[in-house]
């Protein structure tokens, strides 16, 4: 070898080593960083012994889709478990004592005591106290529901908002990747922050990334519909101010097309988006149901029936509703009854009615509907059979989510098990979600992340090298000033 190309081969050295420490350090000042991507050094031996560093990102891309797929996945699960969690809590999730299994079981239990005593002008009295506590109740679940509802709505609002903040922080960046890898300049950090933007908006609503030339992507939702591509696509959603019985939320639209509602052709399921709609449209839904059904199966129970040609139309009794005196039809949700359902004015004391014709019946004024034909004080058979009524089987809606052919006190503890089991579920599903989520996050930053202690080993080695080829470029200033020296004599 000739000293030029020597020379040539150490200064090559040289400069390849310091770019490579370059890199090293940059690697260093990422450590600790959850959006920098380990940079590594491709060295290559160009010709006339010329050293080329060429710089790559580290990113093993099929583990970076699934740590955004498991993010998405994780949200969703722990949206639906806090929106299961505030119903929970509504109801006292330590004993139940709000539940309306539990306020249903003390109505019954008042039903007997009057039963036991017909009489006495105390148990009829404690009968509609007892009952006015259990509208009370009920009226307040509902209204926990609707307002269960609304939260989930803002959830989806916020969540849309975030959404489009960052496609838009997206489309900006990634014009800039794409510009920069036309003209060949270095564009990694660049794309350290485009991979953080893709991280949040992972959170939001499942992604699918589609590579493309010039380091550009096109970024799709999980379930297939376009987000960005060349530019950020609009997110669209109305919140409602506010919910009742038979309010349906608005829908979610993604570039034009919906993506929640009835029959959506793409619907989203992932994401706190997807988990914030099956709160507000699936479980709160079922659970308002529910309610619906046991205020309806009440009145109805309670109704009073003619009693001496069975032609005319059954009639509230000691609860009514604001379609009162008409009793609902049987087994037909009453949108909204669980919000109305009142004590009736006829036999509540507070209003100056009487409690004794929930004993005798004729509430409502007509003699037909009356069961104590005798009119004696220790007539019981009616509040006997109000009582056992609790246990017979009636028809329910099917849309509850539950068997539609039990008795009330069995739908009311059914309602609770459903609630619990599906809290339960939830719990379990949110805690594994999560879990893998960080497993998986905690793989990719192993796998690109930046290591501390390799990262100074690395730039140790690459010390002795520059050290190595600055000692072999001594070397040569050294023969050249020999030969100088001899060329002078």
């Amino acid at each position: 070898m000739t000293l030029t190309n020597a020379l040539r081969t150490a200064a090559g050295a040289l400069a390849g080593n310091a770019k490579h420490a370059s890199i090293l350090s940059r690697n260093v000042a990422g450590v600790g960083d959850p959006n920098y991507v380990r940079r590594d050094a491709v060295i290559s031996t160009q010709l006339y012994g010329a050293i080329k560093v060429d710089i790559q990102r580290n990113v093993q891309r099929s583990l970076y889709n699934s740590a955004i797929a498991s993010n998405a996945i994780a949200a969703n699960a722990n949206t639906v478990k806090s929106g299961i969690d505030q119903l929970a809590f509504s109801i006292g999730v330590d004993d139940f004592a709000n539940s309306p299994a539990s306020i249903l079981g003390d109505l019954k239990e008042a039903v007997e005591l009057a039963a036991a005593a017909p009489s006495n002008p105390s148990t009829n009295t404690a009968l509609v106290e007892r009952g006015r506590t259990f509208v009370t109740s009920l009226n307040n679940l509902y209204s926990e529901v609707m307002a269960g509802r609304a939260t989930a709505d803002k959830e989806i609002a916020s969540s849309v908002d975030k959404l489009n903040s960052l496609l838009g922080q997206l489309e900006t960046i990634n014009d800039q990747i794409v510009v920069g890898s036309r003209s060949q300049e270095e564009v990694l950090d660049s794309i350290d922050v485009r991979d953080g933007i893709l991280e949040q908006m992972s959170h939001e609503v499942g992604l699918k990334i589609v590579p493309r030339g010039n380091n550009d992507i096109m970024v799709l939702t999980s379930n297939g519909l376009v987000m960005f591509e060349n530019n950020a696509r609009t997110v669209n959603f109305q919140p409602t101010a506010s919910f009742d019985p038979n309010t349906t939320g608005n829908s979610l639209f993604i570039d034009g097309v919906a993506a929640s509602g009835d029959e959506p052709w793409l619907p989203v399921t992932t994401g706190r988006l997807g988990g914030a709609f099956k709160v507000r449209d699936d479980i709160l839904v079922n659970q308002q149901n529910q309610y619906d059904e046991i205020a309806r199966a009440v009145v109805e129970l309670f109704g009073e029936e003619d009693q001496v040609n069975g032609v005319k139309p059954k009639l509230a009794g000691m609860f009514t509703w604001g379609g009162g005196p008409a009793v609902p039809s049987t087994g037909v949700i009453e949108a909204g009854i669980a919000s109305t359902i009142r004590i009736n004015a006829l036999v509540d004391p507070q209003s100056g009615g009487d409690p004794t014709l929930i004993r005798d019946g004729g509430i409502n004024g007509d003699a037909d509907y009356i069961y104590n034909a005798t009119g004696g004080s220790g007539y019981s058979d009616h509040l006997y059979d109000l009582a056992s009524g609790f246990e017979e089987s009636m028809t329910f809606a099917p849309l509850t989510g539950l068997l539609p052919n039990q008795s009330l006190s069995n739908f009311a503890a059914s309602s609770l098990d459903w609630l619990n089991l599906t809290r339960q579920e939830a719990h379990n599903n949110s805690s594994y979600q999560t879990e893998l989520s960080i497993q998986y996050s905690n793989a990719y930053q192993t796998d690109a992340g930046a290591n501390l202690d390799a990262e100074m080993s690395k730039l140790l080695e690459v010390e002795r090298a520059y050290q190595a080829s600055a000692k072999l470029l001594s070397t040569i200033d050294e023969m050249y000033a020999v030969f100088f020296n001899a060329v002078r004599v």
